[in-house]
């Protein structure tokens, strides 16, 4: 099996470098134009845009540009943390203490800059800085001075660089009082490094201009995450039993109508799929249309309407599997044994009708990252779905790069994880010497 693993997993990697390669060379086909900002293409002369993307790499042959693309995809970087101490001067205001290990650090006002300033909680927007400088205070030596455009809500985690150092720390609301907390080691000079490793996609030039791509997609990704994940469960729980009932009642009543279900939801177009539900959601059970980070129930239709073709797809199959599982020979064996036929289904039917439907339940589940385009164009939600058609339309290059590199690496990983459950669950499946299955 071991063998037969890691071959597998080489294959996959193969396919998603062929894929990325694919996609990152078709890009470079469109005009140079889409490589600049709306507002660089306004502001710069030909001369100096064709001076940038010399400069960017963005001339040299393609296969150039690859090599360097892989090159730099993969980014790490080690990082020493100073820092004494973070004091709030008011709700707007902060200082952060730096030190050198054994002396103080030798700070100059233009090595200040943020890095990252971002608030964690979804109900409140981010807080932006405005100014960060050195204090000037002779009793302050080596302090950063970090001013804010509005008061903190309730949680913002902060990173601010100096030079080569960098400090973390969390201001909190509770109330009225406003606390700040340091993210320190026990050790006496508050040092210790830490390695960061990320993938490295380039930064955003039209959807979001000068972000880490990265961060898009990782903020986009967890609402996606949630709504799918949820989606999933309801397919399951609601398309296997309805497909196991209907194996068992074959060509009764509710045979017949869990066939016309879904024979509807396959035959008729998503989209009045997803009309519909919105429709009687709201119409009947007054549930919200449009989705908001601060109401659960608004992600209840967009999460009904995503399991529905999931629902119609397990129900089929389920019932598949199972009329062909109760026709073979060791059932009518077992029924001459004198089990009864709730048995049976328990016992053997049900175990081994569901073995193919568990080899696609990983790439079920990791698919669910990248959400649905059409649910959340609909439902306005803000997932990675919605990101792509978005990116695609802006010609924003590097993000179009990182998403289609995302869904393909999500989907052939999720099929090889789905042959190796399928030979952990299955006994039948013995591995053949070559790495094949028999």
């Amino acid at each position: 099996m071991f063998k037969y693993t890691i071959k597998r997993l080489f294959q996959s990697l193969i396919t998603v470098i062929l894929v990325v390669s694919v996609v990152f060379l078709l890009l470079r086909l469109l005009p140079t134009d889409y490589f600049f900002t709306e507002d660089q293409l306004i502001k710069l002369t030909k001369e100096q845009q064709h001076d940038m993307l010399e400069a960017s790499g963005y001339l040299d042959h393609p296969f150039v540009q690859l090599g360097r693309f892989y090159k730099e995809l993969i980014k790490t970087e080690h990082k020493a943390h100073y820092y004494d101490r973070v004091n709030l001067v008011d709700a707007n205001t902060y200082e952060i203490r730096f030190l050198e290990k054994g002396e103080a650090a030798n700070i100059k006002p233009e090595d200040v800059k943020l890095e990252r300033l971002e608030g964690v909680t979804d109900e409140y927007p981010v807080v932006q800085a405005i100014e960060a400088y050195v204090s000037d205070d002779p009793e302050k030596p080596n302090t950063i001075v970090l001013k804010t455009d509005n008061e903190v809500q309730k949680k913002v985690k902060y990173t601010v660089t100096c030079g080569v150092h960098t400090g973390n720390f969390t201001v909190r609301k509770e109330g009225k009082e406003v606390q700040v907390q340091d993210e320190k080691t026990t050790d006496d000079w508050d040092y210790f490094t830490n390695m960061r490793v990320w993938l490295n996609f380039g930064e955003s030039h039209r959807v979001q201009t000068g972000l880490p791509v990265t961060e898009i997609i990782s903020s986009k990704i967890t609402i996606s995450m949630r709504i799918g994940l949820c989606a999933l469960a309801i397919a399951l729980v609601i398309g296997v039993p309805l497909g196991i009932m209907q194996a068992r009642y074959k060509d009764g009543v509710l045979d017949a109508a869990g066939q016309a279900f879904t024979i509807f939801i396959n035959a008729v177009p998503h989209l009045v799929t997803y009309f519909l539900v919105m429709i009687i959601g709201n119409r009947l059970f007054g549930l919200p249309i449009q989705y908001s980070v601060t109401d659960p129930q608004s992600a209840i239709l967009p999460m009904i309407s995503l399991s529905m073709g999931s629902i119609a797809s397990y129900m089929l199959w389920m019932r598949r599997y199972m009329v062909d599982e109760l026709n073979k020979d060791y059932i009518r064996l077992a029924k001459l044994k004198g089990m009864s036929t709730t048995q049976v289904m328990f016992k053997h039917v049900m175990k081994n009708a569901f073995l193919p439907l568990a080899q696609y339940l990983p790439y079920s589940v990791l698919l669910t990252v990248g959400g649905s385009i059409l649910v959340e164009k609909m439902f306005g939600v803000p997932g990675l779905g919605n990101l792509l058609p978005d990116a695609i339309a802006k010609y924003d290059t590097n993000l179009v790069q990182a998403i289609v590199s995302l869904y393909a690496s999500l989907g052939i990983i999720g099929l090889f994880l789905g042959d190796v459950l399928m030979i952990i669950l299955d006994p039948r499946i013995r591995l053949t010497g070559k790495g094949g299955t028999r």
